[in-house]
């Protein structure tokens, strides 16, 4: 077991121009020379403990991983040093690295039963023992796993997985969940220091997934090893890490615990990208006046919050000149009054034990969503009214997207 370090990641790639046949022979058949490129991850920085469940969360195209990848061996790092351990591992090779990876197809070898798709690794994997030759001296040498050792790792992992009935089944009699298992039970013989697993639930359906969530999880706590995890569900992010990446076009955005995540988002894109439903989003304008901070929204209503009940707003903006910003509260945090901030019922969804209400300001802004415990009675086209629960709103800039609140509460 062991923790990571990455200290000023980077991944390039050289751009190719597109040129024809023409631009070739003209080249005298010479690519031309560019020095364009791709930079897919961008001055990547952290520091993963040992034994942590680390995830790395973003959109399609985010670069988590190529982040995977590298640290697996299977990307070439560009700029920066990637340590696991104390061990300096740019220039080593992925089979050198002692990790263990699990990817989204599995990888399973169609023809070969799940115990021999277990066992695989560690009948080509050699390890370190000491013999003793005919004259009495011990000298050090590389060995393969007796089948006996296979056979007692296999067990140990079957067992552990809840799979000891697959084994003597081929991958092609198996379900899919019964197939990522098999694929999680060829990592964990090893015994790596480090687990890599890419999206490796995607494939399942939702209710199953949500069953192998819970078996990883559980698994984490019995190995206690370094797990890191790429998915682009935030729902497994918030239910499996430790601490989430969130990342945007290669960049870090933020670093933190699930809690402080969906409590603390420091930038907008954090706080959209994390929770269900996403939160609500308004360009208003806000003014301090006296213990007062007035925010007009853009159907002209302005609504008066006590700043001793908000979280600290950096000063600049309290000022008692007016500033546009960015205010985000979540569906959970708004409910229905008899007074409060006007909005119009576009449309009602019913979930069982809670209910949806898609709600607009004006005839041309966008819906958000309120979401409220108890049945309504209201209609389509219906006005309702709403109110924002003070210690839950969010403040961005609205040029930068960063959030202008710390996370302590009350202001002077």
């Amino acid at each position: 077991m062991a923790g990571l370090s990455l200290q000023h990641i980077y991944k390039r790639y050289k751009n190719k121009n597109k040129f024809s046949l023409i631009q070739f022979i003209k080249n005298k058949g010479k690519m031309p020379k560019t020095d364009k490129e791709f930079v897919a991850v961008k001055d990547f920085n952290m520091e993963i403990e040992d034994g942590e469940f680390i995830v790395f969360v973003g959109p399609s195209g985010c670069g988590k991983s190529t982040t995977l990848r590298m640290i697996a061996g299977l990307e070439e790092i560009s700029d920066g040093e990637l340590y696991i351990g104390d061990t300096l591992v740019n220039d080593v090779d992925p089979k050198s690295r002692d990790i263990a990876m699990v990817f989204q197809s599995y990888a399973l070898y169609p023809h070969m039963t799940a115990y021999d798709n277990i066992a695989f690794g560690l009948k080509m994997k050699k390890i370190p023992d000491t013999v003793t030759d005919k004259n009495g001296k011990q000298k050090k040498i590389m060995r393969h796993f007796t089948k006996a050792e296979i056979k007692e790792k296999v067990s140990w992992a079957a067992k552990v997985l809840n799979i000891e009935e697959q084994l003597n089944k081929k991958p092609g009699e198996m379900s899919g969940g019964q197939r990522q298992r098999i694929a999680l039970g060829r990592a964990i013989v090893r015994n790596p220091k480090v687990f890599l697993l890419d999206e490796p639930l995607s494939n399942l359906d939702a209710k199953l997934r949500a069953a192998m969530r819970a078996e990883i999880v559980k698994l984490h706590d019995k190995l206690k090893t370094t797990f890191i995890y790429v998915t682009h569900d935030q729902i497994e992010a918030m239910t499996m890490g430790t601490r989430i990446v969130v990342m945007k076009l290669g960049i870090v955005q933020q670093i933190d615990t699930p809690t402080n995540l969906f409590d603390f988002p420091e930038n907008k894109f954090v706080a959209g990208f994390i929770g269900t439903p996403q939160m609500n989003f308004f360009d208003v304008d806000i003014q301090k006046e006296g213990e007062n901070l007035n925010v007009t929204f853009e159907n002209g209503q302005t609504i008066a919050y006590k700043l001793g009940n908000l979280r600290k707003i950096k000063p600049e903006y309290l000022d008692g000149e007016q500033h546009k910003a960015t205010l985000g509260v979540r569906g959970e945090n708004i409910t229905t009054v008899k007074k409060g901030l006007k909005t119009n019922l576009t449309l009602k969804e019913v979930l069982g034990n809670t209910t949806q209400l898609f709600v607009h300001l004006t005839e041309d802004s966008r819906d958000f969503v309120v979401c409220v415990s108890e049945r309504t009675d209201y209609n389509n086209g219906d006005e309702v009214n709403v109110a924002f629960n003070e210690r839950y709103i969010h403040l961005f800039d609205c040029e930068t997207e960063e959030a202008i609140m710390a996370r302590e509460y009350g202001n002077n």
